[in-house]
């Protein structure tokens, strides 16, 4: 019984010690909504502010992957359908923004080192700001592909795709090696 009473009391005194802040001012950390009524710190202080992302379109999630899946199957006349007048690419060690054809072309020139090219995709999610003014979406997935001389080769792989219109207009890709066996 005084075990049980000490408890109860040790975590009435933990709760009441929860003082979260409720301000934000330029030197203070982020303070965001998590539920009504409720506010979060946050350690870091937003570039941006919080644009309250809400879940997007199913639309926008396929698209994407048609985008993917026409990269896949090394057709490159529905790759270049599936992606804006303007194509902004960040890659590991790569960057440029490039117009449809000049995007498609460098794909073209990067396909040919994958040979064997499979996609097992893990999840996706899309959003879009409660402003409306930008839609993303993510695509987690695993690459397979055989190299020039058979060997086998993956990563893992996460796409940040902005989409407007239905159209791919920046592909932002995260890459995970696998390490290699000894």
């Amino acid at each position: 019984m005084k075990q049980t009473i000490v408890m109860i009391c040790l975590t009435i005194f933990m709760a009441s010690c929860n003082n979260p802040k409720t301000t934000n001012s330029s030197s203070d950390p982020a303070t965001v909504a998590a539920k009504p009524g409720s506010e979060v710190v946050l350690p870091y202080k937003l570039y941006n502010p919080y644009q309250n992302w809400q879940i997007g379109s199913t639309e926008n999630a396929a698209a994407a992957m048609n985008s993917l899946k026409t990269f896949q199957d090394n057709d490159f006349v529905a790759f270049a359908a599936t992606l804006g007048d303007s194509v902004e690419i960040r890659l590991d060690y790569y960057y440029a923004k490039l117009n449809r054809d000049s995007a498609v072309n460098f794909f073209k020139s990067v396909r040919p080192m994958f040979k064997d090219l499979s996609i097992t995709m893990y999840d996706y999610e899309s959003v879009i700001s409660a402003d409306k003014k930008e839609e993303w979406v993510t695509l987690w997935y695993k690459q397979v592909w055989k190299d020039d001389k058979g060997k086998t080769d993956s990563l893992n792989i996460i796409d940040d795709c902005k989409m407007q219109n239905g159209k791919l207009i920046v592909l932002d890709e995260k890459i995970q090696h696998y390490p290699v066996k000894k």
